[in-house]
């Protein structure tokens, strides 16, 4: 059988958590043969880029064609019409975009990204179960029998650390600025708390002023490698995620991996991926996130059962078993 796995066009700069995801399963693959990894020749910007890309998907030849997310669209290149077409699979990742929009702008989205290559697809994969949902929230027509759920690979660049860190104060780690990351809550959480906040990621102009009216010690750090991620994570006390939308999220087992206590929200997926491995609480709710945030900084006993606990979960996210259920699915079609 001829795989074959469609990339979007990577970027300089950008986040390659996608491509890691399946570079991590395409390093266990369990046969000799792999898939064939294709990078789409076109950014997803502009009608005519896109086109390109559907076109560009039309001349592959092969028995699977598994479009590996961001560009669903790509699937309008084999609608179930076409004779000679292969088994086209899709892997949602997260359907938080339509959020961006409203009115005709989010009916349009909803019918490029997720309504019109749903239709020309064999077998869908999302991420989450909360992925799921949101999908067929949106799609209620298609078929969940053909829904698996494949979670995303923890990167295996991340390594426990030997210690925890001995800062001077507790430093809180917060990972990403858009709306749905909570730096707002987070902030004003941390009001009066002796806890250093550090911010990876680029905060706008209000976002500065908010932090320094509330008093927040904080600094930030952006567009980091690998190896300065892993630092980060590393040299922090705990990880504040309480998000309030994700398809996933991601760091919260690389704060695992790495050996962080993790505050998270108790609301799907960020309560499902992170197990039993991190105390939840309600993202809405700044009095909760604070609690959470005194209780970890005050208790060794509770960072190290969080520890351990994270360290296990982990393991529900190995390379082998997505890659076991990825092949799975394509010899099933």
């Amino acid at each position: 059988m001829h795989i074959t796995w469609l990339f979007r066009k990577k970027r300089a700069l950008g986040n390659f958590s996608i491509e890691q995801s399946f570079q991590e399963v395409v390093n266990v693959w369990p046969e000799e043969t792999k898939p064939v990894w294709i990078e789409a020749t076109q950014f997803s910007e502009g009608w005519l880029n896109r086109w390109n890309i559907i076109r560009q998907t039309r001349t592959l030849e092969t028995d699977v064609l598994h479009i590996t997310g961001d560009i669903h669209f790509a699937a309008l290149a084999w609608p179930k019409w076409r004779q000679n077409r292969p088994q086209v699979v899709l892997t949602i990742h997260d359907i938080g975009f339509l959020h961006d929009h409203i009115g005709w702008k989010r009916w349009l989205m909803k019918k490029i990204w997720i309504a019109w290559p749903l239709r020309c697809v064999d077998q869908l994969i999302t991420v989450s179960e909360a992925t799921k949902e949101a999908v067929l929230k949106e799609a209620s027509w298609f078929d969940p029998q053909k829904i698996t759920v494949i979670p995303t690979v923890v990167p295996q660049h991340f390594k426990p650390r030997n210690t925890e860190p001995h800062n001077p104060k507790p430093i809180a780690l917060h990972i990403g600025v858009a709306e749905n990351k909570n730096l707002c809550r987070h902030a004003e959480a941390l009001r009066s708390l002796d806890i250093h906040l550090r911010i990876i990621g680029e905060p706008s102009d209000a976002d500065h002023s908010m932090l320094k009216q509330l008093g927040v010690e904080y600094s930030t750090q952006s567009k980091l490698t690998d190896a300065e991620m892993q630092e980060a994570y590393a040299t922090s006390d705990l990880l504040l995620f309480a998000s309030t939308l994700e398809g996933f999220g991601m760091p919260i087992l690389e704060a695992q991996m790495v050996g962080l206590p993790v505050i998270t929200s108790h609301i799907a997926p960020m309560n499902e991926v992170a197990g039993d491995g991190a105390l939840l609480c309600d993202p809405l709710d700044c009095n909760a996130i604070r609690g959470c945030i005194e209780r970890v900084t005050s208790d060794a006993q509770l960072r190290e059962k969080l520890i351990q606990k994270g360290t296990a979960n982990c393991r529900r996210f190995s390379p082998e078993e997505s890659a076991r259920m990825m092949h799975q699915l394509y010899k099933g079609m």
